[in-house]
């Protein structure tokens, strides 16, 4: 990993959860320190499971803003 994608990831302050398994999305704030395993590595993946999520029932991203982007076109009835 080059120094640029290392600084890309170090901008990452949220992860947003589809969670298939309770058809819900979630978001959590990863602050200034996300977390670490127990060899120090940055694990997404062990902090989502920590938080009741199964993997193999969810798809998930890192990002740096907070808000939702909604472009649905709504019809009123």
């Amino acid at each position: 990993m080059n120094w640029k994608e290392t600084n890309k990831i170090a901008t990452m302050r949220y992860i947003t959860v589809l969670d298939f398994e309770v058809g819900r999305i979630f978001q959590y704030k990863i602050g200034e320190e996300p977390h670490r395993n127990k060899d120090g590595v940055i694990d997404h993946e062990e902090f989502l499971t920590n938080k009741g999520h199964r993997m193999n029932n969810c798809e998930w991203m890192v990002h740096d803003i907070k808000e939702f982007v909604d472009h649905t076109i709504r019809k009123l009835q």
